[in-house]
């Protein structure tokens, strides 16, 4: 195994390939079921040390990590690129970025997020009591990561879970094991203690194993059919899930938008990752106006001018799909596109020639919400146009999906593109730009409808990773409250009272009300 390390049986492996040459970078063991219930076992126990730990010190290990992913980031790059096949510039912005700004933000501002919170009661009944919100670690997290941002996905939320005091259990996707393996070894370089951090590769029966066992957390990431697997598995235990899930994610360009400017976006949020990404767009909507035909030849224009290639060259903007099964489902949304009356006017070829799973980033027009690519989540170099008459279309089409993940509004008129963004049924809308906000810790991540549930990131993010308890603080004295037994005309005439005097109409009602509850609350029930 290639510049990583790992401890397990050998019985059975997985081979990690380069997408861009189909070259064999490394092999991992397949995990059984013993060995993934030993490594929870152990995330429990080291559990029991690492909840108690104080914040101040959780964050001195957080920003030595830190410390090693930045001394670290060209071999951590190196490895994204050649795994994946990122294009290098996406290996450290879209990858290491995130994490790093992760680790500073979680040091600075957990600890304030996550103190207690006093609540206040206005009803005079709860006069004596007190009553406040902690924020407490739940205890193991299982994480199922993609392969697609193998970095930046999983450490973000590792280190969120950490920071908290939960201990975490990783699963990297089986198309992108070393990088998985490589997050371990980060950690174990960082100083935590021994299986706060653990992981355990495999392929999708590792994943079952892990759904299988005793988490008090799961996060999956991936597709809408793994995700419902995953729940299937998690639901005899009843473990609590997140899941962030598929996309088809639209943008929509107001008449106003400046063209060139707009283009641009556009291009790269539909290629960047060779479109690999749940918040590519996936689907341009175009609000006819003068500059229409100028903005579709300005795409086609930078579109053509990718450099599309094995991204070990830094040059190079577009890298490979991952694998062949990825290539040929491009291949078929385009195909039938076509055969459905679509027209290509860019790209729209295999390209063999470059020796790995390689497709022209392509624009496609004439399409229809018939065709699957409109429709089903591509997950590919190709972006589908089309044109419509009024912003009422453009948001009915956008919303024309089963997936709400993120979408986008391009245009001057940021009041107008705002309007359109509160109409989206999306969890994200970005006016004039796109893709960029899962990488910013501070900001809530998440979908609607088949892009899953739950919410990473942000301090709703954090929440999500916590037990929410309610702590209520009364002395055992004074009189009894009006609440227990015994039961009898006095308390029912004491509670009508009390409703009147909270909520009747002033005066008559709450004045009633009080004299009412004056005259009955020292009677005895019976």
């Amino acid at each position: 195994m290639q510049d990583c390390k790992m401890v397990a049986s050998q019985t059975a492996t997985i081979v990690s390939i380069n997408p861009a040459t189909k070259e064999v970078l490394g092999e991992v063991p397949i995990l059984g079921q013993s060995e993934v219930q030993a490594a929870v076992a152990r995330s429990w126990a080291a559990y029991e040390n690492w909840n108690v730990l104080q914040y101040h010190k959780r964050a001195r290990k957080i920003l030595e990590l830190r410390r090693v992913i930045e001394k670290r980031q060209d071999e951590i790059a190196d490895l994204i690129c050649r795994e994946v096949g990122k294009p290098r510039v996406e290996s450290y912005l879209s990858e290491l970025t995130g994490p790093l700004d992760t680790c500073v933000w979680l040091s600075e501002n957990a600890e304030r997020m996550l103190r207690d919170q006093m609540v206040q009661l206005p009803n005079p009944l709860l006069s004596s009591k007190q009553s406040l919100i902690a924020f407490e670690p739940l205890g193991v997290i299982g994480v199922i990561a993609p392969w697609n941002y193998p970095f930046s996905i999983p450490m973000m939320t590792i280190l969120m879970a950490v920071m908290l005091g939960n201990t975490v259990v990783l699963k990297p996707s089986e198309k992108s094991p070393l990088v998985g393996i490589k997050i371990g070894e980060l950690f174990e370089a960082a100083g935590f203690p021994k299986d706060v951090v653990s992981v355990v590769t495999g392929d999708r029966t590792t994943g079952e194993h892990l759904s299988n066992c005793k988490l008090a957390k799961l996060i999956f990431t991936g597709s809408v059919e793994g995700g419902m697997k995953v729940m299937a598995q998690a639901a005899p235990h009843l473990t609590p899930v997140t899941l962030e899930l598929g996309g088809k994610d639209a943008a929509i360009v107001l008449p106003d938008a400046p063209v060139d400017w707009t283009a641009r976006g556009i291009v790269w949020g539909a290629f960047t990752n060779a479109g690999q990404a749940c918040a590519s767009i996936e689907r341009l909507y175009l609000i006819k106006g003068k500059k229409t035909d100028q903005l579709i030849e300005r795409i086609v224009h930078h579109t053509k001018a990718l450099q599309l290639g094995n991204p070990a060259d830094p040059s190079i903007d577009v890298g490979p799909v991952i694998d062949e099964i990825q290539l040929e489902k491009v291949i078929a949304h385009v195909d039938e596109a076509r055969a459905l009356g679509a027209n290509v006017i860019a790209g729209g070829n295999r390209r063999e020639d470059l020796g790995g799973f390689f497709y022209e980033p392509t624009i496609l027009t004439g399409v229809n919400h018939k065709m699957a690519i409109m429709q089903k989540e591509s997950f590919g170099p190709v972006l589908p146009i089309m044109t419509v008459d009024t912003e009422d279309e453009a948001v009915d089409l956008a919303n024309d999906s089963e997936f709400g993940l993120t979408a986008s509004v391009w245009g001057k008129n940021l009041a107008r593109a705002e309007g359109i963004a509160r109409d989206l049924n999306v969890g994200t809308v970005l006016l004039n730009d796109c893709l960029f906000s899962h990488a910013a810790p501070q900001l809530p991540w998440g979908g609607l409808k088949k892009s899953g549930f739950g919410r990473s990131h942000s301090q709703f993010g954090l929440q999500d990773l916590c037990n929410i308890k309610h702590i209520n603080i009364d002395s055992p004295s004074g009189s009894e409250r009006i609440w227990w037994y015994p039961y009898g005309d006095s308390r029912v005439k004491v509670a009508k009272a009390g409703i009147g005097l909270l909520h009747g109409t002033f005066p008559a009602g709450k004045t009633k009300g009080l004299f009412s509850m004056l005259a009955n609350m020292f009677r005895k029930a019976k």
